[in-house]
């Protein structure tokens, strides 16, 4: 208690009535501890809208709670309300940092808080620190450095620890910018892992495929995660129980990975004309369902890649199809494994019916690709289709029949999107 009127005489803005009160239980703090801050005012007040906290990290908080009080002297009685407002804040940096106005709302009229400032000052807990970094750390593990534009790489976020953990959670997900992402499952169990000789308790906390987009330097952000440690309180000889029911205590600490820098190459500039991008190595087939049909009938045309690579980024393929042939859109199947970075399989299946009796021809498809390993542009063809078209003996009942067969196919489409 004298803790805390000692800290409102410090901000200097301490006054009965309706005025909008900042106080904190720690002032100087030391950098790296969490302090906690409170908005207070005597009267029920709403719409608190809350200063940007420069140099701090908000833990928790806006945290509201109000409380009343009556009494009764000299024949006069008295009801107080008082509603607190409070923020548990963590120091980021050192230096003075202004806590800025604060405004609530009473009765339609607007209240503010007068600024504040805060100083942070380096403490000395430089062994505390290192413990900590020696025994609760984040490594980042990524399988290439210098890939090129399009080709994936792996990245593993891993949490090593040699303290007693209550609970992590990640505070902060890098940005990532110039990747395209796609994260992969993870078991958030520990193991035992032994680096340089020294056993750790070992957790994926996060793995992701990323997919550079352009050529030059790109960084892969650190990841913040805030980790809740448990430390063994003093044993109370006098009071076996207490020590019982407060064995530790918890305190919280955030900590971050390194950034990794990936020199990401440019692609050759012979690009091919039907070049789309595609990075990996791919094999290609097609199919039709039937060569000859009649008029209104349909026919299932389907392509096929196999292989490794950025998968998951390749669109339908433009198809010259005879321009008496109504086309669908594909129907698209796929099984991708690790991102891609796994033999993986996508097919397109389109929907295709001739309208006009004749001869016609399915072209074949020539699929083009960048193969990393062999540092050079690859081009794969599908076959070419002859399909023959006659005139259907009952055009009405096969028309109908043809559009049953849309809708089915459309239903299967929707649901797989789904």
């Amino acid at each position: 208690m004298k803790k805390i009127i000692l800290l409102l005489i410090i901000f200097s803005n301490f006054s009965f009535g309706q005025e909008l009160v900042v106080s904190t239980n720690r002032n100087p703090a030391i950098l790296g501890e969490q302090i906690t801050l409170e908005f207070s005012i005597e009267s029920k007040a709403k719409n608190f809208q809350s200063p940007l906290f420069n140099g701090f990290r908000v833990v928790s908080g806006p945290n509201t709670s109000s409380s009343s009080s009556y009494s009764f002297a000299n024949g006069k009685s008295e009801s107080k309300i008082i509603t607190k407002i409070s923020f548990i804040l963590q120091t980021i940096k050192e230096g003075n940092f202004i806590i800025p106005t604060a405004s609530v709302e009473i009765n339609g009229k607007k209240i503010n808080s007068k600024p504040s400032t805060i100083k942070v000052v380096k403490g000395n807990s430089k062994k505390a620190n290192k413990s900590i970094e020696n025994n609760l750390f984040i490594n980042v593990e990524i399988n290439k450095k210098n890939p090129f534009v399009g080709e994936q790489i792996i990245v593993v976020y891993k949490l090593h620890t040699r303290l007693d953990l209550e609970n992590t959670e990640i505070s902060t997900i890098p940005n990532l910018n110039g990747f395209w992402k796609k994260d992969l499952e993870t078991s958030s169990r520990f193991k035992r892992e032994v680096l340089n000789g020294v056993a750790y308790n070992t957790a994926i906390i996060k793995k992701a495929v990323l997919t550079p987009q352009k050529s030059g330097e790109l960084i892969i952000d650190p990841m913040e995660v805030k980790c809740s440690i448990r430390t063994q309180n003093q044993q109370n000889r006098r009071d076996p129980f207490a020590n019982f029911f407060n064995s530790y205590n918890v305190k919280e600490e955030f900590i971050s990975s390194k950034e990794i820098k990936i020199n990401v190459k440019a692609l050759p500039n012979n690009e091919p004309k039907n070049f789309n991008g595609t990075v990996g190595n791919y094999t290609i087939s097609s199919s039709v369902d039937k060569f000859s049909l009649k008029t209104n009938e349909a026919v299932t045309y389907k392509i096929k890649l196999t292989g490794t690579g950025n998968i998951d980024l390749i669109e339908p393929f433009k198809i010259n199809f005879p321009s008496d042939f109504e086309v669908y859109d594909p129907k698209i199947q796929d099984r991708v494994f690790q991102g891609g970075n796994k033999r993986s399989t996508k097919t397109f299946e389109y929907l295709l019916i001739p309208r006009v009796v004749g001869n016609y021809k399915i072209p074949k498809y020539s699929f083009s690709f960048f193969n990393p390993k062999s540092k050079k542009f690859e081009n794969k063809a599908t076959e070419a289709y002859s399909i023959q078209v006659l005139k259907g003996n009952n055009e009405e009942y096969q028309a109908s029949n043809t559009q049953q067969i849309i809708k089915q196919n459309t239903k299967r489409h929707k649901l797989y999107k789904s």
